[in-house]
């Protein structure tokens, strides 16, 4: 019978090992964008892929998102407060927390996941040992690009997204409890932060980079075959939630005592 204290501290050495190796590959792709002039084209080629390619999810996640907090505020709310509250509770919520969070866990299946895939392949069949014999560093000609195209599209997205989220909880709102514009807006400006949108745009890029990183090790670590890249395929999901639950509390911790 295996030692239970074994078993996790080989886990969480192999944690650890993992997580220092995705740090080193992200100082190594910051360390690359010296070279963003050369590698211009392959930026605003992976921006636009990106963008273009996240945005019917975002839309569809950030819709859907607004119609429940919608429902769910707007059923918790007695006659002792006033509806016009709700536009507060939705505006602060989506940018906050369900904005930055919903839409990076998604992302990081639709984004993470493919980029080991695409990177796995790549490993596999050697054509990064060929980028090396050409003396082409992959992190610059594969990962720099995304990361800082991600570091782009990311915010982008989120900003997209808060306000597809903040109408569809004013559909939501108006269905449920019958708020109208004018209150749903009155909330909102009585409840509004600015700095809530600074951190909602701060962990937008945060996130982006986690998972582009992680995707991009696990993609770069694949081993055998069409097996090997859907491990790592699965793998870049799961560490990046992991990641981004994480940094989720430490970004708003830290936050909460700046502002």
């Amino acid at each position: 019978m295996r030692n239970p204290l074994a078993v996790i501290g080989r886990y969480a050495a192999q944690f650890m090992s993992a997580y220092g190796r995705v740090t080193l590959l992200t100082i190594e792709s910051v360390a690359a964008w010296r070279k963003i002039p050369k590698y211009l084209p392959e930026i605003l080629e992976q921006y636009a892929n990106l963008e273009r390619r996240s945005r019917p999810v975002a839309t569809v996640t950030a819709a859907a998102m607004g119609l429940i907090l919608g429902v769910q505020i707007g059923t918790q709310i007695n006659a002792a407060t006033p509806a016009w509250i709700e536009g507060g509770l939705i505006l602060r919520a989506v940018l906050l927390e369900m904005g930055p969070l919903i839409l990076s866990l998604i992302l990081a299946g639709r984004v993470g996941a493919g980029i080991a895939s695409e990177l796995g392949a790549m490993q596999v069949t050697e054509q990064i040992d060929a980028l090396r014999a050409m003396a082409i560093d992959p992190v610059e000609f594969l990962v720099m690009p995304r990361v800082v195209a991600a570091l782009i599209a990311f915010p982008v997205l989120i900003i997209y997204s808060d306000l597809i989220a903040i109408l569809a909880g004013f559909v939501s709102s108006h269905f449920t409890i019958h708020l109208t514009w004018v209150g749903f807006v009155k909330g909102m400006h009585h409840s509004f932060v600015v700095t809530d949108v600074f951190a909602s745009i701060i962990k937008a890029a945060v996130f982006g980079e986690v998972i582009v990183v992680v995707g991009s090790y696990f993609g770069l670590s694949s081993r055998r075959g069409a097996k090997g890249v859907g491990a790592a395929t699965t793998q870049a999901f799961v560490w990046t939630a992991i990641a981004i639950l994480f940094l989720d509390y430490v970004i708003s911790a830290v936050l909460y005592f700046i502002w």
